[in-house]
């Protein structure tokens, strides 16, 4: 554990550089910028009361777990073998005892960390400044979901960032746009294999939206009834999934000389 912890605070101290922290702000201050833009907008369009709540949580669940946090572990979990490549360092790591899982264990809780940290503070800015009346329930619901949002993504891009070094990046946004977006936005069984439409359920029993599953049969494909400890620990059980599919695939791919140098 010392090891994995030694690797994190590394991480983290890393994060403290100038180009990390641009981007963690960036990445913070996007959803108050667009909960500015919201808050015109619907001043202008004067809906109904009942309406503003509903509003207001889609508008965050797709700016903070949807978008903020998927950015903020892209650029810490994605890259996370293709940096070590680049600095000649995985020779000296692989040869070590247990160096390689001891290497990405830290690298993904500093991406989760990194994540996180950049999504709460964008949540706890941007949320006192929406017109909700219930603006502790979601900021509530909305802090859980970016927690759950970024643990599994991080693992995902971390699985991605070993099978895939010279994209790995290209290919981590198409994992979150085709994958997360697309197939678990169709209305089919095969979209309960994905992330979002386990945070989507909750966020439908976590916060008063207006969704009838009962009239609209088709919605029972979009979003799940069952219990939300069971949409939790199906997103943690494909998490360590694809943690341990990273660590497996680290531990026993071969780096060549000559990949390291096209990375």
């Amino acid at each position: 554990m010392r090891e994995v912890a030694a690797v994190f605070f590394y991480e983290c101290r890393r994060m403290l550089t100038p180009g990390r922290l641009v981007w963690w702000i960036t990445i913070a201050g996007f959803p108050v910028t667009i909960t500015l833009l919201i808050r015109w907008s619907l001043a202008q369009a004067s809906p109904k009361p009942e309406e503003i709540d509903a509003a207001w949580s889609l508008a965050f669940y797709m700016l903070v777990p949807g978008v903020c946090t998927a950015l903020g572990v892209l650029v810490t979990a994605g890259p996370a073998v293709a940096s070590e490549l680049e600095q000649r360092s995985w020779i000296y790591l692989a040869s070590r005892p247990h160096g390689i899982p001891r290497l990405l264990i830290g690298k993904y809780l500093a991406a989760v960390t990194f994540g996180c940290t950049a999504a709460w503070t964008g949540l706890a800015l941007s949320v006192p400044l929406s017109t909700a009346t219930t603006k502790l329930q979601i900021w509530l619901a909305m802090t859980g979901l970016s927690g759950l949002a970024a643990a599994s993504a991080a693992a995902i891009f971390l699985f991605i960032g070993t099978i895939s070094l010279r994209r790995a990046m290209v290919m981590c946004m198409a994992w979150a746009f085709l994958i997360e977006g697309v197939l678990g936005s169709l209305p089919a069984v095969v979209n309960r294999f994905t992330i979002q439409y386990r945070l989507r359920s909750i966020l439908v029993q976590w916060l008063p939206l207006p969704v009838d599953t009962d009239g609209t049969p088709v919605l029972n494909y979009a979003i799940g009834s069952d219990p939300v400890w069971q949409h939790v620990c199906w997103i943690l059980a494909l998490t360590a999934t694809f943690l341990a599919l990273a660590l497996l695939v680290a531990r026993h791919k071969e780096f060549t000389a000559a990949a390291e140098s096209d990375v």
